[in-house]
């Protein structure tokens, strides 16, 4: 297949991602999070089909790193908010510390693998390249996607304290990857680049700031999406070039716009319409760039999945014990905290990007298999939940 009609290809699933979630007729249609898209690019990559090549997936790579950064710039423009609906300070604290604890599980089950199974620590023989697959990993899959309780909030008109301690868990832990990622990348100095600690986070936020200076008070539709497109561009290309993390950067953009922009309210629902199609080519272009992991990194994945399960039953009881109304929902709620959203993805793609190779194949392939599994199992969890629960229309 030619550049061109790759290209073609991307512009028709963005244009399908725009239609299928970006609030028209069909809206809801497939599966919460979009992962089916996931496995179409990896049925059409290099690693299946081959419908899409290995050079044009390297050539479509500034496309892949531009699309993390629009992820991240949506979640942080979204970031607290569901909806009309604040999430108040013990909401957001419950969702850093299920993020805390997603995190440490799933680095901390990489590092004993890496460590104990002499197979699986002999294809990372430095301690360096232990230490980015461990954070990698913790940090790719310490989200919860949002769209599982968006789904259950808009296809199934679920309403109710349990469904709302579920979307301030998987609105608020998105603070626990972007950190943790920043940290890392800020501290590689591979490139030959001085450690910035966290400085996306600052380029981030001077950008969004500058950018609700200049949205001022009235909103003019095409004046907004230019700015905030050029805004876009200007930090994933400064952050690159810096050597800083695009999704911490991009995440603090959209965060500081949305503290500082009075017309904050009008640019989350004009930036959430059109998410899908930003997210499904995203999501197609880390499906196209997967290679399966076989031998010994199947070790690694499999204790990794399996700390992402566990992590998701210690956040549900931590729910529980915060919220008693919230254990009407019975044990399937833990499973309703098992799908790792579009952010994840765009961690790992964002990470395969940087590391090409044995690190980022391993935990891209990781990521895409926890995403698709938490994907089928999540939502039919979170219905049977919320029917316990009493919180479905009848």
């Amino acid at each position: 297949m030619s550049t061109l009609q790759s290209l073609f290809i991307l512009l028709l699933v963005a244009y399908m991602g725009g239609f299928l979630m970006g609030g028209r007729a069909l809206r809801g249609r497939g599966l919460p999070s979009g992962s089916e898209w996931l496995l179409l690019g990896l049925a059409a990559g290099p690693s299946a089909l081959g419908l899409v090549s290995g050079s044009e997936v390297a050539f479509f790579a500034p496309l892949a790193l531009l699309a993390t950064g629009w992820i991240a710039l949506l979640v942080g423009l979204t970031f607290g908010v569901d909806g009309a609906r604040h999430i108040g300070a013990g909401g957001m604290a419950l969702g850093v510390a299920a993020g805390i604890l997603s995190f440490v599980a799933v680095g901390g089950a990489a590092w004993v693998v890496l460590d104990r199974v002499p197979s699986a620590g002999a294809l990372f023989p430095d301690a360096g390249q232990r230490v980015a697959v461990a954070l990698s990993l913790g940090a790719s899959l310490a989200d919860t996607s949002r769209h599982v309780a968006r789904w259950g909030s808009e296809r199934l008109g679920g309403r109710g304290p349990l469904l709302d301690r579920v979307s301030d868990v998987t609105r608020s832990d998105d603070l626990v990857p972007i950190l943790a990622l920043g940290l890392l990348v800020s501290l590689d100095t591979a490139r030959g680049m001085d450690p910035l600690p966290l400085g996306g986070l600052g380029l981030g936020t001077l950008l969004g700031l500058a950018g609700a200076a200049l949205l001022g008070r009235t909103l003019r539709v095409a004046a907004f999406w230019s700015l905030l497109f050029g805004l876009s561009l200007l930090a994933t290309g400064t952050a690159e070039r810096l050597d800083l993390s695009v999704l911490a950067t991009g995440f603090a953009l959209g965060l500081a716009l949305a503290v500082a922009s009075p017309l904050r309210n009008s640019a989350r629902e004009m930036a959430v319409g059109v998410e899908g199609a930003v997210i499904l080519p995203a999501l197609f272009l880390a499906g196209t760039r997967v290679v399966p992991v076989n031998g010994p990194a199947l070790w690694i994945a499999a204790a990794v999945i399996l700390a992402r399960l566990g992590a998701a039953l210690l956040v549900a009881a931590l729910v529980a014990a915060a919220d008693p109304r919230a254990r009407r929902g019975g044990p399937w709620l833990a499973l309703a905290f098992l799908p790792t959203g579009p952010l994840g993805i765009a961690i790992a793609l964002s990470v395969n990007l940087r590391s090409p190779g044995p690190v980022g194949d391993l935990v891209l392939a990781t990521t895409v298999a926890a995403a698709v599994a938490g994907e089928f199992l999540g939502p039919p969890a979170l219905r049977r939940a919320l029917s316990r629960a009493g919180e479905l229309p009848a």
